[in-house]
């Protein structure tokens, strides 16, 4: 539970509830070393009975494991209970939490579980300038970039090569509207001339890349140079239903269409309303996975333990849900929606661009007794959740909030909610069951030409190969639908996602049977097949058309004169799918107890086919691609293919026997402890023969960086102080971006320059001049480059300026102030 809330009404309420207790506050004693923690509780901590193994000191950057030697009541004071440790702790932020016993993380019996833990610093004594409470911020909305076409094309060149020999031939003529006989017949001629044309030129056109019309043949000089043609993909999104009872069961394909005025969210498939919707062709979505719906999760409000003015922050992934859902389970799918205007209470004024899903990886409504878990001060039952750290919140999510002034200032619950009843679907209609579509019967093959194959005029006539039947049927509707298999254990943020670079291609949705009722399978190519395997090639024309290529007998079984082939399948690709937030509204299904349904997230992952101009342009390149790493760049270049590493650099060297490509990685934040041996044995399948292979960490090279700051009269020296702390932060922003001093502003080799810094510090308001003291490296104080203003690193080192107290070798920024109110 991460809640940072403006009024924390907790400890009062304890305090008024008997014989509930907590933690107050905590000290570090003075004199011990910081090795003494003094632990306040409201009430008499002796009924606790706590004990070294229920104390557990969490956190530490530098400093890890910190253990707890002994617990005994201070002299003097009944409330306050000394905790004596192994060691004292670096500066970071340590945690201090009261368990009930070493197999749990649930608080003691009698001890409030929203007062069982807190946040401290073993170095709160040390001299400081700034304020010490923190503040919450909340990113500005979003502004959406504008749609702007780049892709506008101009008129058929035939109409532009006659209209320009008429402006020759008769310069008088300058009529161009439509309905003009002269510009009608341009037109007419333009049209006939462009079939005459390819009707010439059909052989000698499609044998090339560069002067194909049709998109198969591009398609299929495409294969040849080991392209594979992108025929695009559907788009998906997170639907969400609202259930009158519990246990009520969606089967997957349930089909969910496009809202439309007047009609109920509920439509029976025999109501001709649901048949003209799905009939239409319009953008309909079907369910991709079989789903259970439960009223008690239609809408779940947020369990804030009695405080208000409540935000969930940006990065959280973990919350309190109220009510005892015993319908929730590690694996469901709930989206967090804001359904009140903060300031306004008003739900007309929720933001709508702060809404997400998350994909929880732990419930807990039951405690280790079988109980069920409860607020201890109301006795209301709560349920905590926690989801993948790939759905953490993007955005601060708001709880609860005090309208404005001028709408009565009044406290308002219930801000944002979550919502179960998530059911992931993607677009495409199948058609009803039990629908098939003709494909045609295979005609009988063209008569066998004959000839000699001596060249003798004389010699009797021999049979030749023997032709194929011409059978390449074409679906009677478009476009055919190209879908991924869907992971059920995949974050929720996950769902429409650009797909990795080595995920398999989608699939076409589309079953064939022929009139033995024998199955035909899709295929990639028929290449691979066997002269006796059933299988087709799915291939896109120009103009949406889906065409289906049988085997020859030799790459895949082929057609046998006078069989017939049927067809089910499935209608909707491509990005006409990426449909925006609340625009599906109707779901076909015989279950009366659905009463609503929507799409709380916009629909993405759609996208088109390859155009031919696309094939043109990639198709050529789709052969080059390096499986060897050759030069140093190479091993660099091929290392960074994972998202885990942030950069990498690579070093040939001669190690006495033989040469060794020596590969710095800088892992990212949320790389693996392994990061280091899996880069080694992925890139090992890369190596040239002869070279050996090795990993080794980046040189981080600290930064020593010294600011003296003038504030202007009348700022507070510790406000300007603090803003120039958020400014000259590691990490993000309140506004998302990263700090000026992130790592990930560094990297190998970089040379770095003092004027940013002094220009970010100008910015700040009540700073009126900034010069710099210092400016060097930590390992090397004896130079300093602030005449010359930049340091340059080596190829192999990454400067960092993290100024972690707890790290000084990996970057210092000293601030010092003057003047100022």
């Amino acid at each position: 539970m991460i809640y940072f809330c403006s009024q924390r009404n907790r400890r009062t309420l304890v305090l008024a509830n008997p014989p509930l207790n907590g933690i107050d506050y905590l000290e570090v004693a003075d004199g011990s070393g910081q090795t003494v923690l003094l632990l306040t509780f409201l009430r008499d901590p002796t009924p606790l009975a706590l004990g070294p193994a229920q104390i557990a000191i969490l956190g530490g950057e530098s400093i890890a494991g910190i253990s707890v030697l002994d617990v005994a009541p201070q002299a003097g004071n009944p409330l306050t209970l000394a905790v004596q440790l192994d060691q004292a702790g670096d500066f970071s932020t340590y945690t201090l939490e009261l368990r009930a016993d070493e197999q749990t993380d649930e608080p003691p019996d009698g001890l409030d579980p929203a007062l069982a833990t807190l946040d401290f610093s073993f170095k709160a004594g040390c001299p400081s300038t700034g304020d010490c409470a923190t503040s919450a911020c909340c990113p500005p909305t979003p502004v959406a970039p504008p749609d702007i076409n780049y892709l506008a094309r101009d008129y058929p060149g035939f109409v532009q090569v006659m209209l320009d020999r008429m402006a020759v031939l008769a310069p008088g003529w300058t009529e161009r509207h439509a309905a003009d006989l002269g510009v009608a017949l341009v037109e007419v001629l333009a049209y006939v001339a462009d079939h005459l044309s390819y009707r010439q030129d059909a052989v000698g056109t499609e044998a090339y890349l560069g002067t194909a019309r049709s998109r198969i043949s591009l398609r299929r000089h495409a294969r040849l140079v080991d392209y594979r043609v992108d025929e695009g993909e559907n788009a998906r999104a997170w639907v969400q239903f609202q259930a009158d009872a519990e246990g009520v069961a969606l089967p997957a394909g349930t089909p969910v269409a496009p809202r439309v005025a007047g009609v109920p969210a509920r439509l029976d498939p025999a109501d001709p309303a649901a048949q003209q919707i799905l009939a239409a062709g319009g953008a309909v979505f079907a369910t991709l996975a079989d789903a259970t719906l439960n009223a008690s999760l239609n809408d779940i409000p947020f369990h804030t333990w009695s405080d208000q003015d409540c935000c969930l922050p940006a990065g959280s992934t973990a919350a309190t849900l109220a009510g005892h859902l015993d319908a929730l389970s590690p694996g469901d799918v709930l989206l967090f929606e804001e359904v009140l205007g903060p300031e306004t209470g008003r739900a007309e004024d929720a933001d709508a661009t702060h809404r997400c899903a998350v994909r929880l990886t732990r419930v807990h409504h039951t405690d280790r007794l079988g109980r069920i878990v409860t607020d201890p001060l109301t006795g209301d039952p709560v349920t905590d959740i926690e989801w993948d750290t790939a759905d953490a919140l993007p955005f601060a999510l708001c709880l609860s909030a005090t309208t404005d002034a001028a709408h009565g200032g009044v406290p308002i619950d219930a801000v944002s909610l979550a919502r179960g009843n998530m059911v992931p679907a993607d677009h495409g209609v199948w058609p009803a069951a039990g629908q098939w579509e003709s494909l045609g019967t295979v005609p009988d093959p063209p008569e066998v030409p004959v000839g000699s194959d001596t060249g003798d005029c004389c010699a009797p006539p021999v049979a030749v190969l023997a032709p194929l039947p011409v059978f390449v049927p074409a679906l009677q509707q478009a476009p055919l639908t190209f879908a991924r298999a869907y992971d059920p254990t995949a974050a929720a943020s996950a769902l429409g996602a650009p797909p990795a670079t080595d995920a398999p291609p989608p699939t076409p949705q589309i079953a064939v049977q022929d009139d033995s009722n024998l199955d035909w399978l899709p295929q990639p190519d028929l290449l691979g097949l066997h002269e006796l395997d059933r299988g087709f090639v799915v291939e896109i024309e120009r103009d949406g058309t889906a065409y289906l290529r049988f085997g020859d007998g030799e790459y895949g079984a082929a057609p046998e004169p006078g069989e017939s082939f049927r067809a089910r399948y499935r209608i909707g690709n491509g990005a006409a799918g990426n449909l925006g937030n609340d625009t599906l509204g109707h779901v076909v299904t015989t279950e009366t107890r659905i009463s609503g349904v929507r799409n709380p997230l916009p629909a993405r992952g759609g996208r088109d086919p390859d155009t031919m101009e696309t094939i043109r342009q990639l198709a050529p390149f789709g052969f080059r691609t390096q499986l060897r790493a050759v030069t140093e760049t190479d091993y660099g270049t091929a290392a960074m293919t994972d998202p885990a590493v942030r950069a990498a650099r690579g070093t040939l060297r001669w190690t006495g026997s033989w040469r060794t490509a020596f590969v710095a990685i800088d892992p990212a934040p949320s790389a693996p402890a392994t990061l280091a041996a899996d880069t080694e044995t992925r890139l090992d399948l890369e190596r040239m023969a002869g070279v050996d292979l090795a990993t080794e960490s980046a040189a981080i090279v600290g930064l020593r960086v010294g600011l003296a700051i003038c504030l202007a009269p009348y700022y507070a020296r510790s406000d300007v102080e603090a803003a120039l702390r958020r400014v000259f932060s590691a990490g993000p922003t309140c506004d998302g971006r990263p700090g000026l001093l992130d790592p990930s502003n560094f990297t190998f080799g970089q040379t770095v320059y003092l004027s940013p810094f002094i220009a970010a510090a100008q910015e700040v308001p009540g700073v009126a001049a900034v010069r710099a003291t210092a400016f060097q490296r930590v390992d090397d104080p004896a130079s300093d480059a602030l005449a010359a203003g930049a340091l340059t690193m080596q190829r192999l080192e990454i400067p960092r300026l993290d100024n972690d107290p707890s790290r000084p070798d990996r970057g210092i920024l000293d601030l010092v102030l003057d003047g100022g109110g």
